[in-house]
């Protein structure tokens, strides 16, 4: 399952953000590295919950800086399913 999240949320940030898919890695800044602004974060969040049909908590998403902070909040969520 971790690996089908994270070739999601790669596609999803691709789709979003408009970026290239090689600068979708663990460690990109959402931000600084990808362009992203808090609507985009939300944007992508919201994504995510209907295509796993989980519910990411807004409050989470305030300590979303990179993608793999993105990436591990995803599988926390599922955890708490």
């Amino acid at each position: 399952m971790s690996a089908e999240v994270e070739v999601a949320i790669v596609e999803i940030i691709v789709q979003k953000l408009g970026v290239k898919i090689e600068g979708v890695t663990p460690d990109a800044r959402l931000v600084e590295d990808l362009g992203a602004d808090s609507l985009n974060i939300l944007d992508i969040a919201l994504e995510i919950n209907e295509i796993f049909e989980i519910e990411i908590a807004a409050p989470g998403l305030s300590s979303v800086r990179k993608v793999a902070d993105l990436y591990r909040l995803t599988m926390e969520t599922f955890e708490l399913r």
